[in-house]
């Protein structure tokens, strides 16, 4: 799932596709044994009933999934709003009216550049990059310097607590890019997907052409519901991934240039 995850979305789809033929194939590979065995003992044939059982584990796993992935995909953009908030804010303190500091408005320049550029898509914001530290790090410095000079104490403290809040967007934004990648949920549902085919066959097994139309249907419903599921695992990749441009403005996907300001 690594590797899978690094994959474009039509990509995904011709993976997805694969799984859905596995499936479908297990399914009839043990429709096959299971009929076989069905014709020498009817009565060892688990009832149509058993099947709910599987398939609402099944079901539920997949639940859990959608239910994780909108949730993560709503922190990251409350973390990008907040993250954006937290800049304009600064921007705005470092003004010639209220603090006057080229080099506070420098630094909060240099921050969103290297954010945009190494954090968010380089790195898809799974690990906190050098750069981006060093900038928080003159940022502070700089904030300290104000407040040995004459800088009014209130707007020295309006400006803590702005960058104490951007931090916290920052940490929130990281935090979502690792959640995203956690693999042993999507092993679970992939588990419980063959199982689930595994036990049509097996409540199919004494009317094997219902068995296979049965299979055939499941493992559609199964690796499309996944492919959908896989292209919105990831806020910061894929087919809907949030993109930098957020830090500069509320429109998505809007068209910046990062190589300026």
């Amino acid at each position: 799932m690594e590797q899978a995850s690094q994959l474009s979305a039509p990509m995904l789809f011709v993976l997805f596709t694969a799984f859905g033929l596995t499936f479908y194939l297990a399914g009839r590979l043990a429709l096959y044994f299971l009929s076989k065995h069905a014709s020498r003992d009817i009565l060892s044939i688990p009832q149509s009933a058993f099947l709910g059982t599987i398939a609402t584990a099944w079901a539920l796993s997949l639940g859990f999934i959608a239910a994780d992935i909108w949730a993560v995909n709503s922190r990251a953009d409350q973390a990008a709003s907040m993250e954006r908030s937290s800049i304009i804010r600064l921007l705005r303190s470092a003004e010639p009216d209220i603090l006057n500091s080229p080099k506070l408005n420098d630094g909060i320049l240099a921050y969103r550049k290297q954010v945009a550029m190494r954090e968010w898509l380089e790195g898809k914001n799974v690990l906190p990059d050098e750069q981006v530290e060093k900038a928080l790090h003159d940022l502070r410095g700089e904030i300290a310097d104000l407040a040995r000079g004459n800088a009014p104490s209130l707007l020295i403290s309006q400006a803590i607590h702005d960058l104490s809040n951007l931090q916290d967007a920052r940490n929130m934004r990281l935090a979502v890019g690792n959640t995203s990648i956690d693999y042993y949920k999507w092993y679970l549902v992939m588990f419980l997907t063959l199982l689930t085919a595994i036990t049509i066959a097996a409540t199919h097994a004494d009317r094997k052409l219902a068995g296979r139309r049965a299979l055939a249907i499941y493992a559609i419903t199964a690796s499309v519901s996944l492919w959908i599921l896989a292209i919105h695992a990831n806020p910061y990749d894929g087919l809907e991934e949030l993109h930098p441009s957020l830090l500069f403005t509320n429109q998505k996907h809007a068209d910046i240039a990062l190589d300026g300001n």
